[in-house]
Protein backbone atom coordinates (compact mmCIF):
# COMPACT_ATOMS: atom_id res chain seq x y z
CA UNK A 1 0.00 0.00 0.00
CA UNK A 2 0.90 3.56 -0.90
CA UNK A 3 0.43 6.19 1.87
CA UNK A 4 0.69 9.97 1.69
CA UNK A 5 0.97 11.32 5.30
CA UNK A 6 -1.12 14.01 6.15
CA UNK A 7 0.30 16.58 7.79
CA UNK A 8 0.47 19.92 8.95
CA UNK A 9 -0.32 23.05 7.26
CA UNK A 10 2.72 25.88 7.22
CA UNK A 11 6.04 24.20 6.51
CA UNK A 12 7.45 27.15 4.42
CA UNK A 13 8.48 25.96 0.88
CA UNK A 14 7.81 22.13 1.59
CA UNK A 15 4.48 20.97 -0.11
CA UNK A 16 4.21 17.13 -1.40
CA UNK A 17 1.66 16.39 -4.46
CA UNK A 18 1.16 12.59 -4.77
CA UNK A 19 -0.60 11.64 -7.80
CA UNK A 20 -3.13 8.59 -8.50
CA UNK A 21 -6.03 7.95 -10.37
CA UNK A 22 -9.87 8.30 -10.36
CA UNK A 23 -12.57 6.30 -10.37
CA UNK A 24 -12.56 7.18 -14.36
CA UNK A 25 -8.86 5.26 -14.51
CA UNK A 26 -8.08 9.35 -15.00
CA UNK A 27 -4.18 10.49 -13.61
CA UNK A 28 -4.25 13.16 -10.88
CA UNK A 29 -3.41 14.45 -7.81
CA UNK A 30 -4.66 12.14 -4.37
CA UNK A 31 -3.43 14.13 -2.01
CA UNK A 32 -1.66 17.71 -1.77
CA UNK A 33 -0.11 18.71 1.58
CA UNK A 34 2.67 20.44 3.43
CA UNK A 35 5.17 18.41 4.76
CA UNK A 36 4.97 19.27 8.97
CA UNK A 37 8.66 18.60 10.65
CA UNK A 38 8.95 17.39 14.05
CA UNK A 39 11.68 18.40 15.81
CA UNK A 40 13.48 15.90 17.37
CA UNK A 41 16.03 17.25 19.23
CA UNK A 42 17.68 21.16 19.36
CA UNK A 43 18.41 21.71 15.64
CA UNK A 44 16.93 18.26 14.31
CA UNK A 45 13.77 17.91 12.39
CA UNK A 46 12.01 15.74 10.77
CA UNK A 47 9.07 15.34 8.52
CA UNK A 48 7.59 12.35 6.24
CA UNK A 49 6.34 13.49 2.94
CA UNK A 50 5.76 9.64 1.45
CA UNK A 51 6.40 5.97 2.72
CA UNK A 52 5.47 2.67 0.93
CA UNK A 53 4.46 -0.05 3.65
CA UNK A 54 5.22 -3.13 1.36
CA UNK A 55 8.44 -4.06 -1.06
CA UNK A 56 8.02 -3.80 -3.82
CA UNK A 57 6.04 -0.89 -4.43
CA UNK A 58 2.53 -1.60 -5.30
CA UNK A 59 1.57 -2.55 -8.90
CA UNK A 60 1.08 0.87 -10.96
CA UNK A 61 -1.86 1.93 -12.66
CA UNK A 62 -2.47 0.87 -16.64
CA UNK A 63 -1.46 4.17 -18.20
CA UNK A 64 -3.69 5.35 -21.76
CA UNK A 65 -0.49 6.85 -23.19
CA UNK A 66 2.81 5.55 -24.21
CA UNK A 67 4.62 3.78 -21.70
CA UNK A 68 8.65 4.71 -21.43
CA UNK A 69 10.00 1.62 -20.07
CA UNK A 70 13.16 2.98 -17.38
CA UNK A 71 14.08 -1.15 -17.42
CA UNK A 72 14.06 -0.94 -13.43
CA UNK A 73 13.55 -4.10 -11.93
CA UNK A 74 10.02 -4.10 -9.12
CA UNK A 75 12.04 -3.17 -6.15
CA UNK A 76 15.22 -1.54 -7.62
CA UNK A 77 16.11 2.15 -6.99
CA UNK A 78 17.56 4.89 -9.86
CA UNK A 79 18.84 7.96 -8.40
CA UNK A 80 18.83 10.78 -11.65
CA UNK A 81 19.12 14.20 -12.22
CA UNK A 82 16.83 16.24 -14.96
CA UNK A 83 17.35 19.35 -16.73
CA UNK A 84 14.33 20.92 -18.43
CA UNK A 85 14.90 23.60 -20.76
CA UNK A 86 13.01 27.11 -20.31
CA UNK A 87 9.44 26.38 -21.59
CA UNK A 88 10.21 22.95 -23.00
CA UNK A 89 7.72 20.36 -23.09
CA UNK A 90 7.67 16.45 -22.82
CA UNK A 91 5.07 14.60 -24.45
CA UNK A 92 2.76 12.65 -21.92
CA UNK A 93 3.47 9.07 -20.79
CA UNK A 94 3.48 6.89 -17.93
CA UNK A 95 6.64 4.74 -16.50
CA UNK A 96 6.55 1.64 -14.82
CA UNK A 97 8.03 3.42 -11.84
CA UNK A 98 7.34 5.22 -8.44
CA UNK A 99 9.05 8.43 -8.89
CA UNK A 100 10.16 10.44 -5.85
CA UNK A 101 10.83 14.04 -7.56
CA UNK A 102 12.37 17.16 -5.87
CA UNK A 103 12.10 20.18 -7.58
CA UNK A 104 15.52 21.56 -7.05
CA UNK A 105 15.57 24.86 -9.23
CA UNK A 106 13.16 26.70 -11.72
CA UNK A 107 9.77 25.91 -11.61
CA UNK A 108 8.02 23.35 -13.52
CA UNK A 109 4.19 22.19 -14.69
CA UNK A 110 3.12 19.03 -13.81
CA UNK A 111 0.17 17.95 -16.70
CA UNK A 112 -2.17 15.18 -15.64
CA UNK A 113 -5.70 14.61 -16.77
CA UNK A 114 -6.85 16.82 -14.05
CA UNK A 115 -5.20 20.01 -15.51
CA UNK A 116 -1.68 21.43 -14.45
CA UNK A 117 -0.08 22.20 -10.83
CA UNK A 118 2.67 24.29 -10.82
CA UNK A 119 5.91 23.19 -9.14
CA UNK A 120 8.55 25.46 -7.54
CA UNK A 121 11.85 24.52 -6.12
CA UNK A 122 11.52 22.92 -2.98
CA UNK A 123 8.14 20.88 -3.98
CA UNK A 124 8.14 17.18 -4.00
CA UNK A 125 5.92 14.94 -6.23
CA UNK A 126 5.14 11.43 -5.93
CA UNK A 127 4.20 9.98 -9.70
CA UNK A 128 2.74 6.57 -8.75
CA UNK A 129 3.10 5.36 -12.77
CA UNK A 130 0.41 7.06 -13.80
CA UNK A 131 -0.29 9.42 -17.41
CA UNK A 132 1.93 12.97 -17.41
CA UNK A 133 3.69 15.39 -19.23
CA UNK A 134 5.96 18.23 -18.15
CA UNK A 135 6.15 21.88 -18.93
CA UNK A 136 9.42 23.93 -18.01
CA UNK A 137 9.08 27.00 -16.86
CA UNK A 138 10.67 30.22 -18.49
CA UNK A 139 13.77 29.75 -16.69
CA UNK A 140 13.65 26.15 -16.84
CA UNK A 141 13.93 23.46 -14.07
CA UNK A 142 16.08 21.35 -12.40
CA UNK A 143 14.45 17.88 -10.41
CA UNK A 144 16.01 15.45 -8.30
CA UNK A 145 13.88 11.87 -9.17
CA UNK A 146 14.24 8.96 -7.53
CA UNK A 147 12.62 5.86 -9.50
CA UNK A 148 11.41 2.54 -7.67
CA UNK A 149 10.87 -0.27 -9.83
CA UNK A 150 6.77 -1.29 -9.55
CA UNK A 151 5.23 -4.60 -11.11
CA UNK A 152 3.07 -4.40 -14.12
CA UNK A 153 -0.53 -3.58 -13.60
CA UNK A 154 -2.64 -6.32 -12.41
CA UNK A 155 -0.27 -8.04 -10.14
Amino acid sequence: MIQGRKCQKGSPDVRTLITGVDAQGKSCVVSHDDVALDQLAPGFAMGIPFATTTSPPPARPGGAAPLIDQGIAPGLVRWMVVDLGPDSETPTHHTDTLDLQTVMSGSVELILDDGAHRLHQGDLVVLTGVDHAWRAGPQGCRLSAILVGTPPPGL
